[in-house]
Order: C-alpha cells, then sequence, then structure tokens
C-alpha cells in the first residue's frame, strides 16, 4: 500500500508552521486560509473558511463502509456534500435532505460528455469539438445546448444517468477516505433521480455484491482469449487489445469503466461465445493460513463470517471446546439480546446472517438495518479472538488477531 503524503509541524522559536508534501500542498491556496479543527492530540482537520459548513464527519473506509456513510446521512436527513477519495479517483455528492440532488467524479468515463458518446447521445468527434469551447464560465452541458448538439431533455437525461451511476460505483470502493460537509443551504446544481436514495443505496449495495460474485468467477489470473462469435457489439475497441489471449487482469486495466460493468459485460460475452476463459493452473495449496486473505472479494458478512469459521477451525484443530462460541450466541452480552434471539451457529462456526439481519430491521431502513448487523457480527468476532487467545498456541492467535485487524483497517 502506497504511504500517504504528510504534514509535518517545524516550530521554531516562537513560530509555526506545517510544512505539506506536494500531493497536500496541490489541493490549497495561499487566498484560501485554513480552519483547523482540534480532534484531541491525536489529530486535527483542516477546512477552508469559506465553505460554510455547519458541521463534517470524516474517516477512512476501512472504518466505515459507502453504505455505513451513507445510513448516516440518510438518518440525520442531512443537506450538504460527500466526498470520497482513493488515490486519483474522487467522487463528490450532493445532499439535501438527505437525497441525493447531485454527484460528479474525477473518472473520464463517468463525466457528462464520456456518457452521452456511450448513450449514443452525441458523437466523439462532436463532443472533442464541443470541450475545445468549455470555459471556467462556459461548462460542457451549455455549449451542446447552445449549438444545438443536444436538447435540454436530453442533457437532463444524461446528467441524471450520470448521477446515478457515481452513486452506485461508490459502493465499489473499500479503500480511501470521505468527508461529509454538513451545509445550511443545498447545492445550486440538483436533478431529480428516479428512486429514492434509499432504494439507490439498496441497489448499491446488491452491485457491489454481485461484483464480488463475478470477480470470484472470472479472478485477474484467469485467461482469456477471443470467442468464435467475435466481438460483443459496442466493445470492438477492448476485444482489439485480446489479441491472440491475455488475462482478465490485463483486461480490466484497458477497460474504462466501473468493475460491476466489466465483470458483467465479461459474463455475458463468455455466456454468448464472445469470449472463451480457461482457469489458471492452481498453485499448490499450503497449510492452513489467515493472512493474505482477498477479503475485497466478499461481502462484509461475509468477512465476519469467514473469521468466525477460522476461529472454530482453529479451536477445533487444537482440541479445544468449540462451544465458547456458541455460549455467546446463546447468552449475549446486555444489548444484543434481541440482535441474536433466535440465531444459531453453522457446524463451522458461521451465524445466521439473515435471522440477524431480521431481527434488527428497523425503520431506519435497510442500510441502517444492515450497520446494525455489522455491528452485532464485530461484537462477537471481537469475543470470539479473546477467548480464542486464552486457549490457542500464541502463533495461531495472533495470526488470527492480524486477519481481523486487516479487516477492520482495510487491504493491507
Amino acid at each position: 500500500m502506497a504511504s500517504k503524503p504528510r504534514a509535518t509541524p517545524r516550530v521554531s522559536g516562537e513560530a509555526a508552521s506545517l510544512e505539506l508534501e506536494r500531493p497536500l500542498a496541490a489541493v490549497v491556496s495561499p487566498t484560501r486560509p485554513l480552519s483547523a479543527h482540534f480532534l484531541a492530540p491525536e489529530g486535527l482537520v483542516l477546512l477552508p473558511e469559506s465553505h460554510g459548513a455547519a458541521g463534517f464527519f470524516a474517516g477512512s473506509l476501512g472504518t466505515l463502509s459507502v453504505e455505513e456513510v451513507f445510513a448516516q446521512i440518510l438518518s440525520g436527513i442531512r443537506t450538504g456534500q460527500l466526498v470520497v477519495q482513493h488515490g486519483t479517483v474522487r467522487r463528490t455528492v450532493a445532499f439535501r435532505d438527505g437525497q441525493v440532488v447531485f454527484a460528479t467524479s474525477s473518472e473520464r468515463w463517468e463525466r457528462l460528455g464520456a456518457v452521452m458518446v456511450r448513450l449514443g447521445l452525441l458523437t466523439e468527434a462532436r463532443l472533442t469539438q464541443a470541450l475545445a469551447q468549455v470555459t471556467p464560465a462556459r461548462r460542457i452541458g451549455q455549449v451542446l445546448t447552445s449549438q444545438g448538439l443536444v436538447s435540454e431533455a436530453s442533457l437532463y437525461s444524461a446528467m441524471t444517468f450520470v448521477v446515478r451511476e457515481v452513486v452506485l460505483n461508490l459502493f465499489e470502493m473499500v479503500e480511501g477516505s470521505f468527508l461529509f460537509l454538513e451545509s445550511k443551504s443545498p447545492a445550486v446544481d440538483a436533478v431529480k433521480l428516479p428512486e429514492r436514495t434509499r432504494d439507490l443505496v439498496l441497489t448499491g449495495i446488491k452491485r457491489a455484491e454481485e461484483t464480488g460474485r463475478l470477480r470470484r468467477r472470472f479472478p485477474d489470473d484467469m485467461r482469456v482469449t477471443p470467442g468464435p462469435q467475435g466481438a460483443l457489439p459496442g466493445e470492438e475497441a477492448l476485444f482489439a487489445k485480446l489479441g491472440e489471449g491475455t488475462t482478465l487482469g490485463a483486461l480490466r486495466a484497458a477497460y474504462a469503466g466501473s468493475q460491476y460493468a466489466f465483470y458483467s459485460g465479461v459474463e455475458e460475452a463468455v455466456r454468448g461465445g464472445h469470449l472463451s476463459v480457461q482457469a489458471a493452473e492452481a498453485p499448490p495449496v499450503p497449510g492452513p493460513a489467515v493472512e493474505g486473505m482477498a477479503w475485497e472479494l466478499l461481502s462484509a458478512e461475509e468477512r465476519y463470517n469467514l473469521l468466525l469459521s477460522l476461529v472454530h477451525r482453529a479451536l477445533r484443530e487444537a482440541g479445544r471446546d468449540v462451544d465458547l462460541l456458541r455460549g455467546f450466541v446463546e447468552s449475549p452480552p446486555p444489548g444484543l439480546e434481541e440482535a441474536y434471539q433466535g440465531v444459531t451457529l453453522g457446524p463451522d462456526g458461521r451465524v445466521d446472517v439473515a435471522r440477524l439481519r431480521a431481527n434488527v430491521s428497523t425503520s431506519g431502513g435497510e442500510a441502517v438495518g444492515r450497520a446494525m448487523a455489522l455491528e452485532a457480527l464485530d461484537a462477537f468476532v471481537s469475543y470470539a479472538l479473546f477467548s480464542a487467545r486464552n486457549v490457542l498456541p500464541a502463533d495461531v492467535a495472533e495470526r488470527l488477531a492480524n486477519t481481523y485487524r486487516t479487516l477492520q483497517g482495510g487491504l493491507s
């Protein structure tokens, strides 16, 4: 994982300064003073004085997932702007009273012009012509409508599509940081999406889970070659990069689009005979290990359940009593009695997640209920690791603890 840019305090006598490495310095300006919000000795948040935010919350996607961040905004019926960033990818979503009203992205394929070409509303040549006339005071939409290249109705329809896709693609992000700036005034630009934000979040969660399923079916080292039916219509340029064959990972790097669009397209192409795939030769299977697992391919519930099964297996292999895990489910700690009412433990130590989620479902919506289920699962995992440490060999207990830290802190 690449190291993050640093901000280093420099104190000289009565004077003090904060030295920012270039990636940080590039986003601030001497003409825009920053105000500091102290969060105890562990850190602070610097925000422009002029942003007009009534409040904020920030963090890492290794601590709160995108769906949990959305749950906070929806449940609080908040107005403001959410910024999610990982590396050079930056997505921004504007909310009004807890509902998404606008969104932008740094990804070229999520920009308005590229989307209009993809939707068949504009040619690549006309987009290039229009982009040459864009200025800070004249945006692409204004250029396109003023020249009669697209109608106002087509522009609005495309913008609505862009906003929806940017939000849905947020749910693919499992690494990075987020910042929500609450504001009393709503965004100037606003569109009306075809569904409420609660339903959009559910769609995003389902798409992320479907993407995980497809990635497990089509791993990056799988070899892919042209199929007997030729290129998939509309993807001729991508198929041209296949040559005599390549890996799915290399093909994914050449694809301009979301993970969901890529892997669902691969599934369609394989089913239709446009692509042929061959699984990579499996390497020799080493002894049981818990580090280095592909957590990003699993849903949050699957991650917790896999860790519980690892603890269960470690206890069994060490000749220890696995009933200590069942004891938590049968007699949960205060505050979790309702969540674990009727929940059973499988023979491999996994929890009946469907029953758990049904127990914590509330009027706050599906996303809030899922966040509560994840909190209950985290409590069970913490208990399992604490109890296992007392009975397992030190090296096994430490490996399990390292796996848990990987789960909590993001991919290592």
